[in-house]
């Protein structure tokens, strides 16, 4: 069993027009309304892969409730922390040149009262359950402490130092952690996020994002996935250096991608598979999402077919 953490779940909604015109009227072609958040897309990719996924977060007004409507339809369990407020929404408009804007609203309905609601939630999933891998997903309000994720891995090692730990988050909020004394099986940065946090410049090339990678604030993190999109992968785990890539496919929406190469990793832990296995099904599975209009949606067909034609070579 895995279990997902999102403290900012959203409703998505995705919108594509032909030309997008700043202060000017703008018709939509196509309208899909989607539940969001990095972790409950993680929860429902590894579901459909064939993981028993628990999504836990928090939740509040008619979007939150919306999102325990439309779970009912996925096969993950939600376990959410209720609260005050409206749940946020986020905005993704594609023209037809492939442009993408994304419009996120900030969340600030969430307390320190709350925030020890859901570590408490969490103690009683890890406890009662069992779980071989959790995945801390998306950053956080900047009202709330930097330390927070700290706490989660903290109490997480303390029931069980055994279960896999994903962060995927970007920015203050990683380095918060990389620069902590938690110590972390996953992190899984895109390009930008990693230029981002190392302060350097945005690249795609194996070889200088395998020195990117040999940065001291990478020391005690033993698995790395840099997600490029089309160009593929790197991965490093612990000394070695590893690039995946794989014949192009018929691209619909990105969004989402990066979180499905969460729940395929969640997936692939959950099954304790090899090393090379659990790389093929993180990656397939972010493929495979950009093969689906909906937002952190895979078909396993698609996956099993991409897991069998994806190339891996030591750098």
């Amino acid at each position: 069993m895995i279990l997902t953490i999102t403290i900012s779940p959203s409703i998505d909604r995705l919108y594509k027009i032909d030309d997008l015109k700043i202060g000017n009227l703008n018709r939509a072609k196509l309208i899909k309304k989607m539940v969001g958040g990095k972790g409950i897309n993680a929860a429902r990719v590894a579901s459909q892969l064939g993981a028993k996924a628990i999504a836990t977060g928090f939740l509040g007004g008619e979007n939150g409730r919306y999102i325990l409507k439309q779970a009912q339809k996925d096969s993950y369990i939600p376990n959410f922390v209720q609260v005050n407020g409206e749940t946020r929404n986020c905005y993704t408009i594609i023209q037809s040149n492939s442009t993408k804007t994304e419009i996120n609203e900030i969340y600030n309905s969430i307390n320190l009262s709350d925030l020890d609601r859901l570590l408490d939630k969490i103690r009683l999933l890890i406890t009662t359950n069992n779980i071989k891998a959790v995945s801390i997903n998306g950053s956080f309000p900047k009202q709330l402490p930097l330390n927070f994720y700290s706490s989660v891995i903290s109490i997480i090692r303390k029931i069980n130092p055994d279960i896999n730990i994903i962060l995927d988050t970007s920015g203050t909020a990683l380095k918060s952690v990389l620069k902590s004394s938690q110590q972390l099986d996953y992190i899984k940065p895109n390009e930008q996020e990693l230029a981002e946090l190392l302060g350097t410049k945005v690249t795609v090339i194996p070889q200088i994002l395998k020195q990117y990678l040999q940065n001291s604030l990478f020391e005690r993190v033993n698995n790395i996935f840099v997600s490029l999109g089309s160009y593929g992968a790197i991965v490093k785990h612990y000394n070695d250096y590893l690039f995946v890539d794989f014949d192009p496919v018929n691209v619909i929406n990105t969004e989402g991608s990066g979180d499905s190469v969460v729940g395929g990793l969640l997936y692939a832990l959950d099954c304790n598979m090899e090393y090379e296995d659990v790389i093929r099904y993180a990656i397939a599975s972010g493929t495979a999402n950009a093969m689906e209009t909906k937002t952190g949606y895979i078909e396993k067909n698609n996956v099993n077919n991409l897991v069998k034609k994806l190339r891996i070579k030591y750098l």
